[in-house]
């Protein structure tokens, strides 16, 4: 049985080098399981290395399942789900009945940042309904696997969203 070659990675291709040498790719390990790309930074003359697959969002605009203003709709609700200092076991629980009291049966005291972040959070959610909410929270917030019959709610509370930050549509 013949042996496949692997394709060679991009870092071999001699028009990524060339424009390459400038960049800090930082550890090799992180590059295992992405791709990178360059970007400019506002310094002229360098480079950032930026994984190409960093969040499953990324991995869906990659595929064409998701346009880039949808993209950065779930960009700007995950920055103030984590600005608020959120986290699974703050928005949700393992046990199936609410409860009144906190996870840590403690009051979560916020600053003025966090709680403005949490409220620019709890309006974008509570703008998307529950029938938008819980794909695009369990995707874009809590980094689950996307289920294939959630693509359409997926698509379509990110579409609520670009409207509710006033992003530009399309895929500019």
């Amino acid at each position: 049985m013949p042996i496949k070659r692997r394709r060679r990675p991009v870092a071999t291709d001699r028009r990524f080098r060339k424009k390459a040498h400038l960049g800090d790719y930082g550890p090799t390990e992180r590059w295992q399981h992405s791709g990178r790309t360059l970007e400019h930074t506002d310094q002229p003359g360098i480079l950032a290395a930026r994984a190409t697959e960093e969040h499953l969002v990324d991995v869906l605009v990659l595929r064409g399942v998701l346009s880039k203003s949808q993209s950065e709709a779930a960009f700007k609700l995950k920055l103030d789900f984590q600005r608020a200092g959120l986290a699974a076991h703050v928005i949700g629980g393992y046990n199936p009945v609410r409860t009144a009291t906190d996870y840590f049966y403690g009051n979560h005291d916020r600053n003025d940042f966090e709680e403005s972040a949490y409220q620019r959070w709890r309006n974008a959610v509570r703008e998307l309904g529950l029938l938008y909410s819980e794909a695009v929270v369990a995707t874009v917030c809590l980094d689950e696997q996307l289920k294939s019959n959630d693509v359409p709610r997926l698509q379509l509370g990110l579409e609520k969203l670009v409207d509710w930050y006033r992003l530009p549509k399309g895929d500019g």
